[in-house]
C-alpha cells in the first residue's frame, strides 16, 4: 500500500482559490473536506497532485476518460488539430466524419447535432421533445440524474406525496421556478405499478419520458426489464417520445446501454466517452424528430448556437477515441468491472460485515452499512466523510465519494488483487 504524504500544497493553494472561486473551484463533484485536492498532471491510471502524491484513478473524470489520461494517440490528434485551429465559425469536416461514425454504431441516429456537455444534450433533447410534440411536460424518474438543467434535476434528492405515495416535483436547487416543477412529472424507479398509474394520467401533457438506461447512481441500482419494457410501451401507447440519456451509459457496449436493453430510443443524449477527454455532449436520434433543429424552411423550430459547439478540438478526439473501442474493448471494460465486482464481495466475505458490490458493466460500487465505514448515506455528506472513501484515498486509491469506480482500457486484471487488498485493509482498520 502506498501512503500520501501531507497535502500543504494543495491547502496552501485551496486557500488562495477560496478567493476568487466559491468553494475554491468550479465543480461541488471535487469538493473534499478540509480542502480540495489540486492535481499536476495525469498519464494513463494515475493522478499526480502538486505535493507529489500518485493516485491510481478510478474516477476518470466521472466515468469520461474511457482510456484513461493523455492518451498518446489522442493526445497526438489533438495536439495536431490545436496547430490548425481550434474554432472557425465553420463547419469541419472532422464534424461530419465523427458525426457518421457515431450513426453507424447506432441504427437508431440517423442524425446527430453535437454541443459541449451532457447536461446541453439533455436540455435540448428536452426541447426538442417538446417542439416536436407540441406538449409542454417531461416525465423523469424520482433520483435520477440527468445533468444540471433546471428541468432534469427535479426531484433529484426526491420525496413522496404522503398522502398519495406518489413522488413529488421537488426543486433540487434553490430558486427554482414553480412552471419548472409544474412541467415534470415524476415517477418511482423500478416501481412499474405505480410509474404506470402516474404516465396514463398525465398523457396527454407529456412530450418525453427521461430515462437512464443505465439506472440511478452510476448504473448501481438498475432497472428491471419489466420496468423498461412499462416506459416503452407507454411512450408507444401514448405518442411520447422516449430520450435515453447515455451521458455516462453509453460505455456499456459498441452500440450503447440502449441496444443492450432492447430499447429504441427517440432521441439520446451523449457525452463523456465520446470526447475523447474534451468537453462535449450531442443529441441523436431519427430524422424526422431531429429535424427540429433545421432551418431549410425557415428559422428553425429549436434554433441552436453555441460558440464551441462541434469545435474540432473535440471532434478529432472523440473520434480517436472512439475509433479505438472496438467491441472487443468493451468485452474487457466489462469483463473488468465484473472481476472488481467479484473481489470487492469476498472482501466483504472475509471481513464478515454486511456490504456489498454494486454495478453493471465497466462499472462497480461499494455499499457499505457500518458507520465507521461510511459516516454518511446522503450525497452531500458523503464528500466529507472520514470513513472509507478517506481511506482509499490517502492509500493512493481515487474513487468517486460515494465508492464508484469506473475501468478504463488502460487497466488490467493485475490491478484487482492490489485494490482489494488495500479495501481489505480499510475495513479491518477502520473497524479496529
Amino acid at each position: 500500500m502506498r501512503s500520501i504524504n501531507i497535502l500543504n500544497k494543495s491547502r496552501k493553494n485551496f486557500i488562495k482559490a477560496s478567493k476568487v472561486l466559491p468553494d475554491g473551484g468550479s465543480r461541488s463533484t471535487i469538493v473534499l473536506s478540509p480542502h480540495s485536492i489540486f492535481i499536476e498532471s495525469a498519464k494513463g491510471k494515475y493522478l499526480k497532485d502538486i505535493d507529489g502524491n500518485s493516485y491510481f484513478d478510478l474516477n476518470n473524470n466521472y466515468t469520461a476518460l474511457i482510456h484513461g489520461h493523455s492518451h498518446p494517440e489522442i493526445t497526438k490528434v489533438a495536439i495536431q488539430q490545436i496547430k490548425t485551429g481550434t474554432g472557425f465559425s465553420f463547419g469541419s469536416k472532422a464534424e461530419s466524419s465523427f458525426a457518421k461514425l457515431l450513426c453507424d454504431r447506432n441504427d437508431n441516429f440517423q442524425k446527430i447535432r453535437f454541443m459541449n456537455s451532457g447536461t446541453e444534450a439533455v436540455m435540448n433533447a428536452i426541447k426538442v421533445a417538446r417542439a416536436y410534440t407540441g406538449r409542454p411536460k417531461i416525465i423523469k424518474c424520482e433520483n435520477s440524474y440527468h445533468g444540471s438543467y433546471d428541468f432534469a434535476e427535479v426531484s433529484l434528492d426526491g420525496k413522496n406525496d404522503p398522502h398519495t405515495s406518489e413522488p413529488i416535483s421537488t426543486a433540487y436547487s434553490h430558486g427554482t421556478p414553480t412552471g419548472v416543477l409544474e412541467n415534470v412529472i415524476v415517477i418511482p424507479f423500478n416501481d412499474v405499478e405505480l410509474a404506470s398509474k402516474i404516465i396514463e394520467k398525465n398523457a396527454d401533457q407529456v412530450a418525453a419520458i427521461l430515462f437512464d438506461p443505465f439506472g440511478q447512481k452510476y448504473g448501481r441500482s438498475i432497472p428491471s426489464d419489466i420496468f423498461i419494457d412499462t416506459l416503452k410501451k407507454a411512450c408507444s401507447d401514448f405518442n411520447i417520445l422516449f430520450i435515453a440519456d447515455e451521458v455516462i451509459s453509453f460505455r456499456a457496449g459498441y452500440s450503447g446501454c440502449q441496444k443492450e436493453r432492447g430499447i429504441k430510443a427517440d432521441l439520446t443524449a451523449m457525452g463523456k466517452i465520446i470526447g475523447g477527454g474534451f468537453p462535449i455532449g450531442a443529441v441523436a436520434g431519427n430524422k424526422k424528430v431531429m429535424a427540429m433543429f433545421s432551418a431549410s424552411n425557415g428559422r428553425a423550430k429549436v434554433p441552436h448556437g453555441g460558440t464551441f459547439n462541434a469545435n474540432p478540438v473535440s471532434m478529432v478526439a472523440g473520434m480517436k477515441a472512439m475509433e479505438m473501442l472496438k467491441k472487443n474493448d468493451f468485452k474487457k471494460l466489462n469483463f473488468l468491472g465484473k472481476k472488481f465486482r467479484e473481489g470487492i464481495n469476498e472482501v466483504f466475505e472475509l471481513v464478515n460485515i454486511e456490504g456489498y458490490a454494486e454495478g453493471q458493466f465497466s462499472i462497480f460500487g461499494i455499499k457499505v452499512f457500518d458507520k465507521k465505514l461510511s459516516d454518511n448515506t446522503e450525497r452531500g455528506l458523503t464528500y466529507k466523510s472520514k470513513g472509507l472513501h478517506r481511506y482509499m484515498l490517502k492509500n493512493g486509491y481515487w474513487l468517486t465519494p460515494g465508492l464508484t469506480g469506473v475501468c478504463s482500457t488502460v487497466m488490467d486484471q493485475s490491478d484487482i488483487d492490489p485494490f482489494c487488498e488495500t479495501l481489505l485493509s480499510g475495513i479491518k482498520e477502520l473497524l479496529g
